[in-house]
């Protein structure tokens, strides 16, 4: 979740919803910079700032934090030890890259690619593409053997895992 997605009522109720679907909230910074171009004061307000929104719309603090762009730092990385989330990154992902703004080319990329291997994580975003894609993918990574891991499974995440 990104910060600026928040910035009204009804997109407080999206955030609920996805929510009580079960769906872990994860905290991707406010406003979607790149940490490495920003001074510690800024990261953990990027940070911090949006663990508290989330936490005051839904009653908990995101337990995930994935850097934008993949940019960790050592302050980003020690800021979310403090706040107790788990730092994920991806394997791969396609969606943003003009070839793949089509939901075939995305699905065939994202369970054909030479990066698909056990313990993948893989990159998604909210677009149109993806969404069209998203059952195509799934079904092509269960043909494959694959599974799929709620990420609160993730050794670290939780008081009693």
């Amino acid at each position: 979740m990104n910060g600026h997605f928040l910035e009204t009522e009804e997109k407080h109720e999206n955030l609920k919803e996805i929510h009580e679907l079960g769906f872990s909230i994860g905290n991707h910074t406010y406003n979607h910079p790149n940490l490495k171009d920003i001074p510690v004061e800024e990261q953990r307000e990027q940070l911090v700032s949006l663990n508290d929104k989330v936490e005051e719309i839904i009653g908990e603090r995101p337990t995930f934090f994935r850097a934008p762009f993949g940019a960790n730092t050592e302050n980003s990385l020690a800021i979310a030890e403090e706040e107790n989330m788990v730092v994920m990154n991806w394997t791969y992902g396609y969606d943003w890259e003009k070839q793949y703004q089509d939901s075939e080319a995305l699905a065939d990329i994202m369970v054909n690619t030479e990066f698909l291997n056990d313990g993948a994580n893989l990159l998604m975003h909210d677009r149109e593409w993806t969404k069209n894609a998203l059952e195509t993918i799934v079904t092509g990574l269960r043909e494959k053997g694959y599974t799929f891991v709620d990420p609160q499974a993730i050794k670290g995440v939780g008081d009693d895992i």
